[in-house]
C-alpha cells in the first residue's frame, strides 16, 4: 500500500471518525473538511475515497492490492473524479463543475459502489461554478459522495456550507508535527523554524526547507532591517521583494504582521530582526496593514495579476513611515 493511500499520523481522530459514518451506514452525501492549507486535509479525504472504493478493505483501509486499489494509484479509476486548477488558472471554472453531471448520474462500476468526487480548494470556483454545484448538492444522487476541501470556508457561499457535513481539521501538535518532519530531515533546528515559519503546519514546513523557503525569509529580514536602518533605498528593497513569487513573499509579510500582534498582545512569539524593534507600534495600526496584505494574499490565490514592484513599493514606503512617525512620537 502506498503511502497516498493512508491518512497522516495525525489524522487518526479525523480518519476515525470518517470510518465511524461509514459503519453506522451515516455517510453523508457532501463532506466539506476545512482547515488551514498545508495540513493534509488532501491526503485524508483521497485516503477515505480509496477506501470507499477499495473492493476488499483491510483493516479499515484500502488494501492496496485489488483491481479498483491500482486503478485509484494510477489515477484512472471510473468512479473517482479529483477536481481542481486546470493547468495555469487559480479558479475553478463552472465547466468542470458541470462535467460532474456525466459521473453523479451513471451507475457507479461496482454494484453498489460510491461514486467520488474531491473538490479543492472549494473557495476557489467563481461564483458560477459554485451556484452550479449548489444544484447538484440540492439534488443528490444515491451512493454519491462529494468531499469538498477548503482552506477558508467562510469563503464560500453558506448555502454549499449548510448542505455539507462539516469536519474542522486543526493544526496537529508539536510533537507530532517535529516526528514527522525527522523521517525528511535530521536538522531539529531547521525544523523549529520551518514550523514557526509556516505556523506549526507540517507540509507547508516540509514545502519550505525543501524549497529553501526558511532561508529565504531570513534574506526577507535583513532586506526590511537594511532599509529602516537606512542602509537600502526603498525602490531598491521593493525590487528585492518582487523577484520572489507574490505568494510566497506575501505570505511571509502576513506571518511577520501576524507575530508582531501576537507579541503586541502579550503573547509569546519568536520575532526576528528588525521585527523586535517594532514592539511600540499601535496594534490597530497593525492590524490595518495586516488587513491590507491578507486582501492582496487574497488576490494573488485567486490570480490577480498585481504589479509586483508597485505593490511592495506601497507596502514599503506605509510600513517606513509607520515606524519613523511611531519613533518620532515617542521620542517628544
Amino acid at each position: 500500500m502506498t503511502e497516498a493511500m493512508v491518512p497522516y499520523p495525525w489524522q487518526t481522530r479525523h480518519w476515525q471518525n470518517l470510518t465511524d459514518l461509514v459503519t453506522a451506514g451515516r455517510l453523508p452525501h457532501a463532506l466539506l473538511l476545512s482547515g488551514p492549507e498545508g495540513i493534509g486535509k488532501t491526503r485524508l479525504a483521497r485516503a477515505f475515497a480509496g477506501r470507499l472504493l477499495c473492493d476488499q478493505p483491510n483493516a479499515g483501509f484500502a488494501c492496496g492490492q485489488c483491481q479498483a486499489c491500482r486503478w485509484n494509484q494510477e489515477g484512472q479509476h471510473p468512479d473517482f473524479v479529483d477536481i481542481s486548477f486546470a493547468e495555469g488558472k487559480k479558479q475553478i471554472s463552472v465547466d468542470q463543475i458541470r462535467n460532474l453531471q456525466g459521473l453523479v448520474v451513471q451507475r457507479a462500476h461496482r454494484e453498489d459502489g460510491y461514486k467520488i468526487v474531491v473538490l479543492r480548494p472549494a473557495e476557489a470556483m467563481n461564483i458560477s461554478a459554485a451556484n452550479a454545484l449548489l444544484k447538484t448538492l440540492e439534488e443528490p444522487t444515491p451512493q454519491t459522495l462529494l468531499i469538498l476541501i477548503s482552506h477558508a470556508a467562510s469563503q464560500l457561499l453558506p448555502t454549499i456550507r449548510s448542505r455539507c457535513m462539516q469536519m474542522a481539521v486543526a493544526v496537529p501538535d508539536t510533537a507530532q508535527s517535529e516526528q514527522w518532519l525527522r523521517t525528511c530531515v535530521d536538522d531539529p533546528a531547521l525544523i523549529g523554524r520551518a514550523l514557526a515559519e509556516g505556523g506549526g503546519r507540517p507540509l507547508a514546513a516540509r514545502q519550505l526547507i525543501e524549497s529553501g523557503g526558511v532561508e529565504r525569509f531570513a534574506q526577507l529580514d535583513e532586506a526590511l532591517t537594511s532599509l529602516l536602518e537606512g542602509n537600502n533605498g526603498l525602490l531598491r528593497v521593493a525590487e528585492t521583494l518582487a523577484e520572489e513569487e507574490p505568494e510566497q513573499s506575501l505570505q511571509w509579510w502576513v506571518r511577520r504582521l501576524q507575530s508582531l500582534i501576537g507579541t503586541l498582545a502579550g503573547v509569546a512569539t519568536a520575532l526576528p530582526a528588525p521585527w523586535r524593534d517594532m514592539t511600540r507600534l499601535d496594534s490597530k495600526l497593525v492590524f490595518q496593514r495586516l488587513d491590507d496584505a491578507q486582501r492582496s494574499l487574497n488576490q494573488v490565490s485567486r490570480g490577480a495579476a498585481l504589479n509586483k514592484r508597485l505593490l511592495w513599493e506601497g507596502i514599503l514606503l506605509d510600513w517606513r513611515n509607520l515606524c519613523h512617525n511611531t519613533r518620532r512620537s515617542q521620542q517628544r
